[in-house]
C-alpha cells in the first residue's frame, strides 16, 4: 500500500497559497416552490436567542415566535428526594448482592427524583398577515433560506404583480426584520395580529406598533412588539389590538421580544428587563432597511463564512424537498455539503455567544406549550451532541451558552449531590437533564431518571473548549468547576470485586438487561459509560491543573485514581460490555450506544492505540445496527469515522437523510429528515443536524489522540489525522477552515482520494504530530502564522 510521505518546510511561512475550491455561495440555500403548510416544512430564523419559523404563505402568512428563555414554570430548587443518601447503602448493597429487580425497584421508590418534572420549552406567539391578493392566482412561486447571508425569501406573482418579501433576524439590532415590497406601487396592505394561545393580552400602540404582554406561570414575564414603517398608504389600529395596513409602496415589519429572565440562581431567573423591546425598536426604527440589513449579513458572515466545504457543484435547479427525497437512493455529495452547513447555519441562529441559555433540544424552534421531551437538555446525550461540531466547525463562540449554563449548574448540582449521596458528599452532579431552570435532580423511575453522569459528560466540553482554543485566563476560570465534579466522582467510587474502582449505583441510559440467570434489571454496578465518563473528567481535570501549573498533589491524587478506574471490557460475543456483567444481548438494536462513549465523543479507543477495543467497538456497533432515531443515526456516523471507516459512515449518512414527515414519537429505527432539514427524531430534535455536522468534520480531520512532548510535558499535544476516514464517494473536495485541538486551523484539498495540499495555521498553537495515512511527523507553526503541507506518494 503507497503512503503518503510529508514534507514540512518549518518556517515557510504561507504567502501566496493558491485559494481553495469553493462553491459559490449563492448555491447554499434551500428552496421550495410550493409555500410550507405545516411547520415541518417552515425555514428558521434566528440571532441566537429571538427567532421564527416562516412559512412563505402568500395570502395568510404565519411567523412563530419563539424566545430560548420562554420556559413555563419555576425553578424547583427543592425537588430533590430528602435525605435519598441514606438509602444508598441498601441500594449498593442489593446490587453488589445481584439482586438487580430488586434494585431496580428499590431506586424507582427511594433514589428517584418525587418532584413532577412538568416545566417546558414553549412559544413566544405568532405573528399573522392576511394579505387581500383580490383572488388571483399565484405564479412563479419561490421560497429560500440563503444560508451564507441569513435571508429568507419569498418571491411570487399574482395579479400582473410581483411580490418580493424578505426576513432576517438580527444580532447586531436585536430585531426580527420584515421587508414587503411589490413592482406595482401602492399594492402593499396587508392585515396584522399578534397572539399567543395563552397568558397574553395584545394591544395597538399609536401609530403603528402592536404590543403583547403576559406571563408562562410565576416566574417568566414577556414583551414582544411589532412595528410596522411604511411608504404611502395608511395604519389603522383596531379595538381588538390588531391593525391593518393599506396602499403602500413598501413595507417593513420590526419585531422585537424581551423577557425576564436571567441565568442567575441566586436571583431566582429574574431580573431581565422588558423595556429593552421597545428601545430596541426605536434604534431600529431610524435606520435604513439596507443598513439594518447589511449589517445583519456582515455580522453572521463573519462567523459562517470562516469553514468552507466543497464536496462538488450544487444543484441549483431542483428544489430542496425533492433533492432529499432522491438521496438515499443516489447520494449526492454536494446535498451533504448543504446539510452541513445548514447545521452550522443553526448553530450561529440558535447559540450566539451572548445567548442567556444555550441551544435547546429543538434549537430555539418550538410550536406549543408542552414541547416533546419538554425540548429541555437531556445530558444523557442531546446536551451535549449539540455542542460536539461547535469548536471543530469554527464556531467556539457559540459554545459559550453552554459553558456558561455548566458551571450555574454547580450550585443546584452541590445541593443534588449531598441531597443523594451524604450532607458531606464534595462537589457537584447532574442527573439525567436539565432545562431553563438549572434542573439537577434526577428524574422519576429508570430506565432514563436514575442515571449522574451529566456532570461528567458536560465537564469534557470544559475542557474542549480551552483544547481548541488555548485560553489559558478561560481554564483557569473553569477549572474550579472541573474540580468539583471531579471531587464528587473521585468520592463516589467503589472498589469492585476485581479491586478496580467502579461507579455504584450506575446505569446505561435508557436501556436495560437480563442477567445470565435471568434476572432484568436496569441498575448495576460499574456500567461502562459512567466509567468512561469519570475517565475522561479525570484525564481533563489533571491536565488542565497541570497545563496551569497548580494543584499538584490534588492532581497526582486524581491521575492515580484515574489509573486504577475499571478499563472497558471486551465480553464474550466479542463486544464492548455495556454493563458491570457480561450480559449485552446480541439482538439488542436500541438507539443509546452509549458505552462507546470512549470511542466518540471520548478518546480513550482508538484503532492505532487499542486495536482490540476498536475490533470489539465494531461488534458492537454491527450488533446495534446501522438503523436508528435521527441523533442515534448521527452519533453512529461519528462512531465509524473514529474507526476510520468512512464508507459505513456514508450508509448512515443516507439513512440519516431519508425524507420523513412522521410526527409521532417513534423510539426505535425510524430516524430521518424533515423537508425543511431539520433531523427527525422523530419527531424534531436539533441534536442529530449537530452530530451529522460533527461526524463530517470526524471523516476529514481527527485530532483527538494526545502525546507527551518530553520538553514540555505539563503541556497537551495532539496529533491531527489528515483525512482519516474519507468515503470513496467524496473522492475530490477540499475543506477551508475546519479547527483541531492545539490551537490550529486547517485548509486542506484532494483529488482522487488522496492529499494534493494543505495548509496550517496557527490560531494559537505551535506544536503537534501530522498524520497522513499511517506516517506521522511533528511539526512547528511560528504563532499566528502559517505553514504549507505539500505532499507526494512514495
Amino acid at each position: 500500500m503507497k503512503h503518503h510521505r510529508l514534507v514540512i518546510s518549518l518556517f515557510s511561512l504561507v504567502i501566496g497559497l493558491s485559494p481553495l475550491a469553493r462553491a459559490a455561495e449563492s448555491d447554499l440555500k434551500l428552496w421550495y416552490d410550493k409555500p410550507a403548510n405545516d411547520w415541518i416544512e417552515a425555514l428558521p430564523i434566528g440571532n441566537g436567542r429571538f427567532g421564527a419559523m416562516i412559512f412563505g404563505q402568500p395570502e395568510h402568512e404565519r411567523f412563530q415566535l419563539n424566545d430560548v428563555t420562554v420556559w413555563s414554570g419555576s425553578p424547583q430548587p427543592d425537588a430533590d428526594r430528602k435525605d435519598a443518601w441514606k438509602n444508598l447503602p441498601e441500594l449498593r448493597r442489593l446490587i453488589r448482592e445481584g439482586k438487580y429487580d430488586a434494585a431496580t425497584d428499590f431506586a424507582n421508590a427511594n433514589f428517584n427524583g418525587p418532584a413532577p418534572y412538568n416545566n417546558s420549552y414553549q412559544t413566544l406567539g405568532d405573528l399573522k398577515f392576511t394579505f387581500d391578493l383580490g383572488g388571483q392566482t399565484v405564479a412563479d412561486y419561490r421560497r429560500e433560506l440563503d444560508l451564507s447571508s441569513a435571508l429568507a425569501s419569498v418571491t411570487f406573482k399574482a395579479g400582473g404583480n410581483t411580490f418580493h418579501r424578505q426576513t432576517f433576524s438580527s444580532a447586531v439590532d436585536g430585531v426580527i426584520v420584515h421587508r414587503l415590497v411589490a413592482d406595482k406601487k401602492g399594492t402593499i396592505g396587508f392585515g396584522l395580529k399578534l397572539d399567543r394561545v395563552e397568558r397574553a393580552n395584545t394591544r395597538f400602540e399609536a401609530p403603528d406598533t402592536l404590543v403583547m404582554t403576559g406571563n408562562t406561570g410565576d416566574t417568566l414575564n414577556y414583551e414582544v412588539r411589532a412595528k410596522v414603517l411604511h411608504k404611502g398608504g395608511k395604519i389603522t389600529g383596531n379595538p381588538d389590538g390588531t391593525l391593518r395596513l393599506e396602499g403602500s409602496d413598501e413595507a417593513t415589519v420590526l419585531i422585537a421580544a424581551a423577557t425576564s429572565f436571567v441565568l442567575d440562581y441566586d436571583k431566582g431567573y429574574k431580573g431581565g428587563d422588558l423595556s429593552t423591546a421597545a428601545t430596541r425598536i426605536a434604534a431600529a426604527s431610524g435606520k435604513t432597511y439596507k443598513e439594518l440589513r447589511d449589517a445583519h449579513v456582515a455580522e453572521y458572515s463573519g462567523y459562517f463564512n470562516r469553514l468552507r466545504l466543497d464536496l462538488g457543484r450544487q444543484d441549483t435547479s431542483t428544489p430542496t424537498d425533492v433533492r432529499l427525497k432522491s438521496y438515499f437512493n443516489k447520494p449526492d455529495p454536494s446535498f451533504a455539503t448543504l446539510f452541513y452547513q445548514f447545521g452550522r447555519y443553526l448553530l450561529i441562529s440558535s447559540s450566539r455567544p451572548d445567548n442567556p441559555l444555550p441551544t435547546n433540544s429543538q434549537g430555539i424552534w418550538g410550536d406549543g406549550l408542552d414541547l416533546p421531551w419538554k425540548c429541555d437538555y437531556k445530558s444523557n446525550i442531546n446536551y451535549e451532541m449539540a455542542y460536539w461540531s461547535a469548536e471543530a466547525s469554527n464556531l467556539g463562540e457559540m459554545h459559550k451558552p453552554m459553558l456558561r449554563m455548566t458551571q450555574n449548574l454547580v450550585k443546584p448540582g452541590t445541593r443534588t449531590a449531598q441531597a443523594y449521596f451524604g450532607p458531606e458528599t464534595p462537589g457537584w452532579v447532574v442527573g439525567y437533564t436539565t432545562n431553563g431552570w438549572s434542573w439537577t435532580s434526577p428524574g422519576e423511575r429508570l430506565t432514563w431518571g436514575v442515571w449522574f453522569g451529566g456532570s461528567a459528560w458536560m465537564c469534557q466540553h470544559l475542557w474542549e473548549h480551552y483544547a481548541y482554543g488555548r485560553d489559558k485566563d478561560y481554564l483557569r476560570s473553569v477549572y474550579p468547576t472541573l474540580k468539583g465534579a471531579t471531587e464528587f466522582w473521585m468520592s463516589q467510587l467503589v472498589e469492585g470485586p476485581d479491586g478496580k474502582l467502579i461507579t455504584s449505583p450506575s446505569s446505561s441510559p435508557e436501556n436495560e438487561f437480563v442477567t445470565e440467570n435471568g434476572v432484568r434489571g436496569s441498575i448495576c454496578e460499574g456500567a461502562t459509560m459512567e466509567k468512561s465518563l469519570v475517565r475522561d473528567l479525570l484525564t481533563h481535570s489533571a491536565k488542565a491543573a497541570a497545563v496551569l501549573g497548580i494543584d499538584e498533589d490534588f492532581r497526582r491524587k486524581v491521575e492515580a485514581t484515574r489509573d486504577r478506574i475499571r478499563p472497558p471490557q471486551v465480553g464474550k460475543h466479542g463486544q464492548i460490555m455495556e454493563w458491570g456483567g457480561d450480559w449485552d444481548n446480541p439482538s439488542d438494536t436500541h438507539r443509546h450506544v452509549s458505552h462507546l462513549f470512549a470511542l466518540h465523543p471520548g478518546s480513550e479507543i482508538t484503532p492505532r492505540g487499542t486495536p482490540a477495543l476498536a475490533e470489539a467497538a465494531k461488534v458492537t456497533l454491527k450488533q446495534r445496527g446501522d438503523d436508528g432515531t435521527g441523533w442515534a443515526l448521527a452519533w453512529k456516523i461519528n462512531f465509524w469515522a473514529r474507526l476510520l471507516d468512512g464508507d459505513h459512515a456514508m450508509t448512515l449518512m443516507a439513512n440519516q437523510l431519508r425524507s420523513t414527515q412522521e410526527l409521532q414519537t417513534v423510539m426505535q429505527g425510524a430516524g430521518g429528515t424533515y423537508p425543511n432539514l431539520f433531523c427527525a427524531h422523530p419527531p424534531f430534535q436539533i441534536d442529530g443536524n449537530f452530530g451529522f455536522v460533527s461526524g463530517v468534520n470526524e471523516l476529514l480531520l481527527q485530532s483527538h489522540e494526545t502525546y507527551i512532548d518530553p520538553k514540555a510535558p505539563n503541556e497537551d499535544r495532539y496529533v491531527i489525522h489528515l483525512l482519516p476516514a474519507l468515503p470513496k464517494a467524496w473522492s475530490s473536495g477540499s475543506i477551508r477552515g475546519i479547527r483541531a485541538r492545539g490551537g490550529f486551523t486547517l485548509d486542506l484539498e484532494w483529488k482522487n482520494g488522496k492529499l494534493t495540499q494543505a495548509r496550517i495555521n496557527s490560531t494559537g498553537g505551535t506544536q503537534g504530530r501530522l498524520r497522513i495515512g499511517d506516517k506521522e511527523t511533528e511539526f512547528t507553526v511560528p504563532t499566528g502564522g502559517s505553514i504549507v503541507v505539500p505532499t507526494r506518494e512514495r
